[in-house]
């Protein structure tokens, strides 16, 4: 199967204007203002109530099998491939199932697997040998360069065509309430949220992008430079070779740990490398207890939530202060 995906194939997964069609499946947002208690909506979707598993994976693995279906059909002994975190893990396993496919993981070598997946049949766990998502990038590459039984489903790519779809059926369900988002606030792994819904409502209602992260802060101009940002994408994908990281990681690093502590993904830096447009309007550092009041709150009001959910809701609670509507994307197990 096709290990690496060319320039072009890469700016075309990522072209969101060219998914047309509208997610059909269930699909809950829900406004947080009263609870918040902000002047503007805090409009989430609602990843923690995604059909079959509950998570925002469970949006994006369906597409993404259905891509390969030719590749299925033609080496039905071959099982699918790809890299993922907690929540790839348990939709990918849950999909591969439904089409009776065996399936192969690549997980980073700090991610705690949950104690049933000794007992999923069909499924093989590799882990990384280095550390964060150094390690992880080195070993998928290592798959894909030496497995020829595989195919490959290539979500880091692919994961903000999938999303679109949903992002077009946000879109669709805002027009009906009559609501206009004047932000959307992702934090970003792969970049399906932040491309495949973000980008959707950035096209429809010229609504801001932003990107939260625990590490950095980028300003607007910078980002709309895009020699500036073509440069700095090219040296983020030279930090990938070195063999550990350029910046201190604690362990309060690990709770909102997705797959990528520092780095964003070898796939959006390519992107970024080519195009000079990363596709978000403001880039801002979440401070460690900023996230932790946010999740206090959320709990006292019974959601249990990711504390990758509480990053991306500081903002949104400052940018709805301000009396804007805001877009974010709900991680984790929902309200108790």
């Amino acid at each position: 199967m096709k290990a690496r995906i060319s320039d072009a194939e890469l700016v075309e997964a990522f072209s969101t204007r060219s998914v047309n069609k509208i997610y059909g499946g269930p699909l809950t947002l829900t406004n947080l203002r009263s609870i918040l208690g902000t002047k503007g909506d805090v409009w989430v979707v609602r990843g923690d109530l995604a059909p079959n598993v509950p998570n925002a994976k469970s949006f994006v693995s369906p597409y993404l099998i259905k891509r390969v279906e030719t590749d299925m059909h033609e080496h039905p002994d071959y099982p699918l491939f790809d890299g993922v975190g907690p929540s790839s893990l348990e939709a990918g396993h849950f999909y591969a199932e439904q089409n009776n496919k065996r399936i192969v993981f690549v997980v980073a070598k700090e991610l705690e697997l949950p104690p049933r997946v000794t007992s999923w049949r069909n499924t093989e766990i590799i882990r990384a040998d280095g550390f964060a998502e150094w390690g992880y990038v080195r070993k998928m590459a290592q798959v894909l360069r030496t497995r020829t039984d595989i195919i490959p489903l290539h979500q880091a790519f692919y994961g903000a065509w999938a999303m679109a779809h949903v992002g077009n059926r946000v879109v669709y369900e805002f027009e009906k309430l009559g609501v206009r988002p004047d932000a959307t606030v992702w934090v970003a792994a792969s970049g399906s949220c932040l491309w495949g819904i973000g980008r959707k409502l950035a096209e429809r209602y010229s609504s801001e992008t932003i990107m939260v992260t625990k590490t950095v802060s980028v300003n607007r101009a910078d980002l709309k430079d895009e020699d500036k940002m073509r440069s700095r994408a090219r040296d983020m994908l030279k930090q990938y070779s070195i063999r550990n990281p350029s910046v201190p990681i604690s362990e309060s690093d690990f709770k909102v740990f997705p797959l990528h502590m520092v780095l964003p993904s070898v796939a959006l830096l390519r992107l970024v490398a080519l195009t000079g447009k990363p596709g978000v309007d403001l880039v801002e550092k979440v401070a460690g207890e900023d996230r932790e009041r946010v999740q206090a709150q959320l709990r006292t009001n019974g959601y249990n939530w990711t504390d990758t959910t509480a990053m991306a809701l500081v903002k949104a609670i400052q940018f709805a202060n301000e009396g804007k509507n805001v877009v974010a994307m709900v991680y984790g197990k929902g309200k108790d």
